[in-house]
């Protein structure tokens, strides 16, 4: 099967457009106005990616009461656990209010109260959250596209091409006609989100396929075994009950959340997860949530305050709210495993250790060493996900218009040409397996929590059998069109990515923050203070260790 190849020239090639990409997009115009800046996105840039699925919701820190070192504090010893970059932490809490006005100044609507201050709720020891409409990219993308940037939708990227170690542009194909592109860049960089398995609804869109890429292309991931994120959801209609960890019942009636927390936290940890596998294991289950008479439940306040200051997709959420009413008769809660692995690794600069790659956003939230011990947002700190990415794209902009943008390399057109062949090849089998039999392969290996989120030797090394045949199955895929072959594709880099889960977490033997294991189960500050790094050497998976630099900052064990 033959499809038109063409070649494409950019400045700087963004892919990803979601509220990350969209950000460095805007960001990067308002500083280099004369730059030729171009945002590929395998659907409609403005509507992809999570900010705009249900999340809508921004982090905030006050002012006049939260001082950068007083929330590093707490986020170093009770979320991060010594393991994040402190440095980014505080510059990230630091920018917190620029934030939120840049996007207010993009056109995103944020409530404000009758005094022009934004309207808040609180949500834990010195953090709250603000709510912004559900269209926040659709509006980012009005001022991207006012700004001058270009875009191309339907295009997938396919591969990173380099030369010399460094980047030279990317390889990408239409979704709509298979139109092969072969596009030239001074610089790339990924805003594609972070690997979710496909198992989570409202997640489902982080494929993977940008951290995939990169890893291909040589550069280090890092903290590749914190991307098990998962959550309380409800048994009937598979809703999340957020906040809904603290108010966890036995079916012998006996209050369990007490077996794991003595206070209420800033969010949902993996000991609640935990709790769950033990009491079902023990034939105590199912476990249920309860929450007194008169009380309305986690996040039930009346739907139309909710809604308030929010007209876009409200239609939506009120079918939506309705719905779930509907299936949920009682408050029987499971597991919801989410993933939100997001290893790619970057320097302060966001730059990845191939030069000229940066990645921003959910692809290299734990990549960038800020969180620590936790998986990418909402990472026990409600509303971080979207201004992660605004963060990293705005410290991204800022980088490189500081640095400036160099001739760069050029694309090795024989380079390009194999990419094209591996990319097509499951369009050109006669027989295969499905893109589904992989998918559902690797969904067996991550979905239950006691093999990715309660770990040990023994259940991952099961979990590592499906990984096995899944990889095995990955190189035989048949597809049966282009949309197929995009499948294909993102099932690829849903076996990379569970394969570097497992392999990092085998490496990793003590418990810190998030990552929990059975068979280790005290945080080891004398072996262990250091970040996994894990890098594709000539085709092979492997590793190494660096130490935490925790002797130069101000919080430590």
């Amino acid at each position: 099967m033959s499809f038109e190849k063409k070649s494409l020239n950019c400045d700087i090639l963004v892919a990803g457009g979601g509220i990350g990409g969209l950000s460095f997009a805007v960001s990067i115009k308002e500083r280099m106005p004369e730059t030729d800046v171009l945002v590929i996105e395998k659907q409609t840039a403005g509507y992809s990616g999570k900010a705009n699925k249900g999340g809508g919701v921004l982090q905030y820190f006050d002012p006049e009461k939260v001082q950068p070192i007083d929330f590093l504090k707490l986020h170093v010893k009770e979320i991060g656990c010594y393991l994040g970059d402190q440095d980014m932490m505080l510059r990230y809490v630091a920018m917190n209010k620029e934030m939120i006005d840049k996007l207010s100044e993009w056109g995103v609507s944020i409530p404000r109260d009758e005094n022009g201050r934004y309207r808040v709720m609180p949500t834990g020891p010195m953090t709250a959250m603000i709510r912004a409409d559900l269209d926040i990219t659709v509006q980012v993308r009005r001022r991207a596209e006012k700004l001058g940037v270009r875009f191309m939708d339907k295009t997938a990227l396919s591969d990173l091409l380099t030369d010399g170690g460094r980047i030279a542009g990317a390889a990408a194909f239409s979704i709509i006609d298979g139109t092969f592109y072969v596009i030239q860049a001074k610089a790339v960089v990924l805003a594609t989100g972070s690997q979710n398995y496909r198992i989570g609804s409202m997640w489902s869109s982080g494929r993977g396929d940008g951290i995939a890429a990169a890893y291909r292309a040589g550069a280090e991931m890092r903290n590749a075994e914190f991307g098990n994120f998962a959550q309380l959801a409800k048994v009937k209609s598979h809703h999340e009950v957020v906040f809904g960890e603290n108010n966890m019942y036995n079916a012998q009636g006996e209050f369990i959340t007490r077996n794991f927390r003595k206070t209420r936290e800033t969010d949902i940890s993996s000991t609640a997860i935990r709790e769950w596998y033990v009491q079902m294991k023990s034939g105590k289950g199912p476990i249920h949530l309860e929450f007194g008479e008169g009380h309305p439940g986690p996040g039930a306040s009346a739907l139309q305050d909710r809604l308030r200051d929010q007209s876009y997709g409200q239609r939506f959420r009120e079918f939506n709210e309705s719905s779930a009413a509907e299936v949920d008769t009682d408050l029987e809660v499971c597991p919801l495993f989410i993933g939100e692995q997001s290893p790619v690794c970057v320097g302060h600069d966001m730059q990845t250790t191939v030069a000229g790659l940066y990645a921003i956003g959910d692809c290299s939230y734990c990549g960038s060493g800020a969180p620590g011990a936790v998986p990418a947002p909402p990472g026990r700190n409600r509303g971080s996900g979207i201004l992660n990415a605004v963060f990293a794209a705005l410290v991204c902009a800022e980088s490189i218009a500081d640095s400036g943008l160099s001739d760069g390399a050029k694309v090795d057109m024989a380079q390009a040409e194999a990419c094209r062949e591996r990319l097509f090849a499951p369009l050109e089998r006669n027989e295969g397996t499905s893109a589904k039999e992989v998918i559902a392969l690797v969904q067996k290996a991550m979905a239950p929590v006691e093999q990715s989120v309660f770990m040990s030797k023994d259940r991952m090394e099961l979990a590592m059998q499906y990984i096995k045949k899944a990889r095995e199955l990955s190189g035989k895929m048949k597809a049966e069109d282009l949309h197929d072959l995009l499948s294909c594709h993102e099932a690829e880099a849903m076996v990379l990515s569970a394969e570097m889960h497992f392999f990092a977490s085998d490496i990793r033997k003590e418990s810190r923050g998030w990552f929990l294991r059975e068979d280790y189960p005290d945080m080891d500050n004398e072996n262990w203070l250091k970040w996994i790094i894990v890098k594709n050497v000539n085709g092979e998976m492997t590793y190494t260790t660096r130490d935490i630099p925790i002797e130069k900052w101000p919080v430590r064990p």
